[in-house]
């Protein structure tokens, strides 16, 4: 098996031959099987080797599980001809493809690959596209897809014969910009868990995905959150009975307010180097990496813990922890939120309350303008 890399996904990314290595279950009748009893995603393994389904929403996404740059290096699979159509059955695409895997393709394949790496990990973290991936993707779409056809009982199928890479890549391609471009461009993101980078797009009605999946990080989060609320035996920790002390966040205050504008605007505000330094006092606007440090203009240093284009942005604020999060109620209507954690005393606590409640006025008031 694969060197698995610290700060890499937590999963086995692909199918590694007669090794044995965990990963997606492709050309195996098992693997398809899978695919087609449980709908679509991927079936990944993780380290202990146990299956789970990943959906990243999109063939493009379902590409990165491949491997990657940098330290995603050490998951290749792109580097054999089987690797590669192992993906190609594994993935949403039709099944039945015969693909012609020739000198120079997978080096090709690879490229396009972490093009889209580099696509999809910055729109998730609210940064501009690197114009060299740019430039990769529209080379790459600009050439003929694979060739479909409809059959005489109305079924679809793929063209007698075999696809080309190229052809395989222009529909990958075609695919991303059609995402990076579409509706739901603002809900591709990065797994919430802190060992697991997966990327994907949310495309479930209150667009309040978190996870790559609920049965891997989901499960893991839930469990790490009921050890949280219980003592050593698992028995219930006693509720303090005091108003705005929690066990887990300690002190804490939230404000929110409704706003007649649309949750785009209000993102768009709170987001920018504007809103930024108005609800957080950083002058030069907010990096977006998680882990990424900043400093307040009244010298306060914190980090980003998330960055959720449209939805929040989490970060640390001296010893505490603050929040800002955004959600659609209805058409022209979004709630605003602001809260921050682990608070002192009850006396920071009326103090924040007033500060929070101060600055929610001052955004309200910038938006009307």
């Amino acid at each position: 098996m694969r060197e698995r890399a610290t700060n890499a996904p937590d999963v086995s990314c692909a199918a590694s031959g007669a090794s044995g290595a965990s990963g997606v279950d492709a050309a195996s009748a098992e693997g398809a099987a899978e695919r087609g009893a449980g709908g679509p995603g991927l079936v990944l393994r993780t380290p202990e080797g146990r299956p789970y389904r990943f959906d990243p929403g999109a063939l493009c996404l379902e590409l990165l599980t491949t491997g990657g740059p940098g330290p995603l290096a050490r998951y290749e699979v792109l580097d054999t001809p089987a690797g590669l159509r192992d993906w190609v059955a594994a993935s949403r695409l039709d099944p039945g493809l015969r693909l012609d895997v020739r000198d120079g393709d997978l080096a090709a394949a690879r490229e396009v690959r972490d093009a889209l790496h580099g696509l999809a990990s910055r729109r998730a973290h609210g940064r501009d596209p690197d114009p060299a991936d740019v430039a990769v993707l529209n080379a790459c779409a600009a050439r003929p897809p694979l060739a479909v056809r409809m059959t005489s009982d109305g079924t679809r199928e793929w063209v007698p014969g075999t696809g080309t890479v190229t052809g395989l890549l222009s529909t990958v391609a075609r695919d991303a910009i059609d995402l990076f471009t579409g509706a739901y461009a603002r809900r591709i993101r990065e797994c919430g868990a802190h060992d697991c980078h997966l990327l994907f797009v949310d495309t479930s009605r209150p667009g309040r995905r978190r996870w790559c999946a609920m049965e891997r990080c989901g499960n893991r989060h839930k469990v790490r959150a009921h050890r949280a609320r219980t003592g050593p035996e698992g028995d219930p920790m006693p509720a303090s009975g005091t108003t705005g002390l929690t066990k887990d966040a300690g002190w804490e205050i939230g404000v929110s307010k409704t706003l007649p504008l649309p949750a785009d605007a209000v993102w768009d505000f709170i987001a920018s180097p504007e809103g930024v330094a108005l609800w957080l006092g950083v002058v030069d606007g907010l990096p977006t990496e998680k882990g990424a440090r900043y400093e307040t203009a009244d010298g306060v240093t914190g980090e980003v813990r998330s960055h959720r284009p449209g939805d929040r942005i989490r970060v640390t604020y001296g010893g505490t922890t603050i929040q800002v999060a955004v959600s659609a109620t209805g058409p022209g209507k979004t709630v605003l939120r602001f809260h921050q954690e682990h608070l002192a005393d009850a006396g920071e606590r009326e103090r924040r309350r007033t500060h929070w409640k101060a600055v929610m006025e001052r955004v309200a008031g910038e938006l009307r303008t």
